[in-house]
């Protein structure tokens, strides 16, 4: 059996195994409470259960460990580890509605140790900039941050039914065909088995009308450390992808472009925010996807929209590449779409809204 058909069993695996669990696990969170009652703020207009994230980690625990033990992945258990926690977290902000500063501080925490313990860091811009290794003195604090970020990206995008877990399944797809393309198998069927576990998840919650699960923190926070797992391992010294460097490809661009709305909506969002003297971590309903809602979109309508605009923006970085441009040029090709199509989309849907 070749690696290609390896993962695309365990995928098979972890969709069917989503699927049948998905039942169970709302069953669970009804019986137990387990809900996320609405508020002035929040959109649902009945208490829906949380548990949506367990229902993925329980689907792809067993693939994950046969596909690490099969292509000889020696650090597996770190990186399950780090995505374990980072959804443990998630589900007690769930459950308690921890204080967002805590759970900030932990996340440094999780982020800080799996850097010391798996030495994955970002340290290799690939030759961006004309830089390769870069010190561990900027390694270290630009990997936390760079990790908490993503980690609360893709929570931050989690408003509306849809949007979060297909926006999982496009990335978690995207970052698996590179690691197929640089034929990093262990790391493919990481990706991939999440991307097939979370479609039963997407269907459900965004079509289903009388078994509605949300993701829930613990959800998203697990998604956001795989996306950073994923991220750390593009960039950092230790995967040296000589196949990639000689095609002239932008890996922090690539990474970006991936990324990009919930990367730079967050960015947005918390930057108006700190201009209104208010706390980085208030809640509102300022983020994009708010924005085309009150703009009389529907759910599906707006995760529609956004998830085609993430890809129009790795599309033409794609294309970029390809037309061989030079990997500085990608990288502000990215940056400057990620603007366009965050501060410039959402001032212009709060000029037509008004």
């Amino acid at each position: 059996m070749t690696p290609i058909q390896l993962i695309a069993l365990l995928a098979i695996f972890a969709f069917v195994l989503s699927w049948i669990i998905y039942p169970a696990v709302y069953r669970y969170a009804q019986k137990h409470k387990m809900v996320d009652i609405p508020n002035q703020r929040k959109l649902q207009k009945q208490p829906t259960p949380l548990l949506g994230g367990c229902v993925v980690a329980l689907a792809i625990i067993i693939p994950w460990i046969i596909s690490a033990l099969h292509f000889g992945w020696s650090s597996w258990y770190i990186n399950i580890c780090f995505i374990v926690l980072s959804l443990l977290l998630g589900l007690l902000d769930d459950i308690y509605e921890l204080p967002a500063m805590l759970r900030f501080i932990v996340e440094i925490i999780l982020v800080g140790a799996y850097i010391i313990l798996s030495h994955s860091l970002i340290d290799n811009f690939n030759g961006l900039w004309n830089l390769q290794q870069i010190s561990s003195l900027i390694a270290i604090p630009l990997s936390i941050l760079a990790g908490v970020g993503i980690i609360n990206s893709i929570n931050l995008i989690d408003g509306i039914d849809g949007y979060s877990s297909g926006f999982g399944i496009i990335s978690c797809t995207l970052f698996g065909v590179f690691f197929l393309h640089v034929q990093d198998w262990a790391f493919a069927g990481l990706v991939l088995i999440v991307a097939a576990a979370m479609v039963p998840f997407f269907y459900y919650n965004l079509f289903s009308k009388n078994k509605k699960m949300f993701i829930g923190d613990c959800g998203t926070l697990m998604l956001g450390a795989i996306m950073a797992v994923a991220v750390f391992r593009i960039l950092s010294k230790e995967s040296s992808y000589t196949v990639v460097l000689q095609q002239n490809m932008g890996l922090v661009a690539l990474c970006i472009a991936v990324l990009c709305i919930p990367i730079f909506d967050t960015i947005r969002v918390m930057s108006e925010r700190l201009l209104r003297s208010v706390s980085p971590f208030t809640a509102d309903k300022t983020h994009l996807h708010h924005l085309f809602l009150e703009h009389q979109l529907s759910h599906l309508q707006t995760t529609i929209i956004i998830l085609s605009i993430n890809l129009v923006i790795t599309t033409i970085w794609y294309i970029s590449y390809r037309l061989k441009v030079s990997i500085d040029i990608q990288l502000y090709l990215v940056v400057a779409l990620g603007i366009l199509f965050t501060f410039g989309l959402s001032a212009f849907l709060r000029k037509r809204n008004k």
